[in-house]
């Protein structure tokens, strides 16, 4: 005898029904309810009523499969890629563009407001309109494909499904830069001239190949990174030629004998080419190691660059410190303008990228430091290093320690330049900033990947009066 459902829970898995969606969740999800009961729906657009199949059912919430669009929404477009919302990598290219800036601006107005509605004294935070990608296809300029091994005994280009671990073949991505994936789909070809098949954990564990990483910039240098269960590719040497006139600039090769959930090893070995790229955005030039963080737009970080020296205005007396640094994509340009600048980055990588993009650019008022935030935070607190009148920082996903905005409280600069990826952790941190003395002036979303849910935003806060 089957048990009776929970009365909390009106739905159960295979129950078909109507719904209307009336908002976006994380992801690809609409939102519809049955008795306050949230029902997750992927594909469907507020305002839209649909047929769908609850696939899953708990306390909290269900998600269903859409069977059948019973009304669309005036914001719904078709599609550009055949693989959407069967790989992970997109999920709104089924809303007008102009709806998506508008929900990501909206997104993080309720994000604000949240944090700081009780907080902001007589006037609130200004949250700006989002600043789109033009054109908003063809902006991912890093591409990591993982391979499969074929029934012919060749390798096929693959991404991940959505909310899954699965592999899913895909033959083209409208979201990528074009020579970034056309030099991936060359390398897969050529590759097959080699007697090696894609690793695969159940059905081939002695096999070498694993994925395919293309960084693209916009003076069209391109590193092409492969990643190998050893670091040493037999036979790798005969296609450097081929892979070059590709577009290679640089050649490597990572060794990962770890997870299938882990990208990259910890060892990356430059095997033809020179050790880093060159990419200009406005007037600095970055230098970039092939396995190196950097913002997967060049687009989007021109704009977030200006964004933030116009912010910050750093003049030839101030001190600026930049905290989780990277390859110094704030640093540089904002000691263009600065007395000095400091550059804080736990990736001892990054940091000689930083350097040698500071000699490149004859900067001589820059200095780059490995090592934690908040130990470099004490370290000026105690009169070692300068102290800055104004402060950049680009966190993590997972926002700032406790500990960083104790000490951003106790050195008071002038102005804090704070870029965020994650809403939930931007709202937690403005909210411990306003604790210890700093006013958000205004919040402005920045389409750093479009097709997305994903928000980029950078917070502009000022010390208290």
């Amino acid at each position: 005898m089957t048990s009776p459902r929970p009365r909390s829970i009106p739905v159960e898995r295979d129950d078909c029904l109507e719904i209307d969606i009336t908002g976006l969740g994380d992801g690809p999800d609409g939102l519809g309810k049955v008795d306050n009961y949230i029902i997750f729906v992927p594909g469907v657009l507020p305002g839209e009523r649909a047929y769908v199949r609850i696939t899953s059912a708990n306390r909290k919430f269900a998600r269903a499969e859409l069977l059948e669009l019973l009304t669309q929404s005036p914001e719904r477009v078709e599609p550009r890629c055949p693989h959407f919302l069967q790989c992970g990598g997109c999920h709104r290219q089924h809303q007008d563009y102009q709806a998506q800036l508008r929900d990501k601006q909206a997104r993080l107005e309720r994000t604000v407001h949240f944090a700081l509605g009780d907080r902001t004294g007589d006037r609130p935070p200004i949250v700006k309109e989002t600043v789109p990608a033009k054109p908003p296809y063809s902006q991912r300029h890093k591409v990591a494909i993982h391979l499969r091994n074929t029934r012919n005994d060749g390798l096929e280009a693959c991404f991940h499904r959505l909310r899954s671990p699965e592999l899913v073949t895909v033959t083209e991505c409208p979201a990528s830069d074009p020579l970034a994936w056309d030099l991936a789909m060359r390398t897969i070809e050529l590759l097959h001239e080699l007697p090696h098949g894609a690793w695969d954990p159940d059905f081939a564990p002695n096999a070498l190949l694993r994925s395919v990483l293309v960084r693209t910039t916009t003076i069209g240098d391109a590193h092409l990174l492969l990643v190998a269960r050893d670091p040493f590719i037999p036979g790798l040497e005969r296609l450097y030629d081929d892979l070059h006139a590709a577009g290679a600039t640089t050649i490597s090769v990572n060794g990962n004998n770890g997870e299938f959930s882990v990208l990259l090893g910890p060892d990356t070995r430059i095997v033809s080419g020179p050790p880093r790229i060159q990419e200009r955005i406005g007037d600095v030039f970055y230098l970039l190691s092939p396995d190196a963080f950097f913002q997967t737009s060049p687009q989007a970080a021109a704009h977030l660059v200006s964004l933030v020296t116009d912010w910050l205005a750093p003049t030839r007396s101030d001190d600026v410190l930049d905290l989780y640094c990277g390859g110094g994509l704030l640093t540089l340009p904002l000691a263009l303008r600065a007395r000095s600048a400091l550059g804080v980055e736990l990736s001892r990588t990054a940091v000689r990228d930083a350097e040698a993009a500071s000699k490149a650019n004859r900067l001589h008022n820059c200095e780059f430091k490995a090592g934690h935030a908040e130990a470099v935070l004490s370290a000026i607190r105690r009169g070692e290093l300068p102290r800055p009148h104004l402060v950049a920082m680009d966190p993590p996903r997972t926002g700032l320690d406790p500990i960083v905005v104790d000490e951003l409280g106790r050195l008071r600069p002038r102005r804090l330049a704070y870029v965020s990826c994650d809403p939930q952790a931007l709202q937690r941190d403005l909210r411990a900033l306003a604790e210890v003395g700093f006013r958000t002036r205004s919040v402005v979303p920045i389409d750093m990947f479009p097709q997305t849910c994903h928000v980029e935003s950078l917070a502009c806060l000022e010390l208290s009066t």
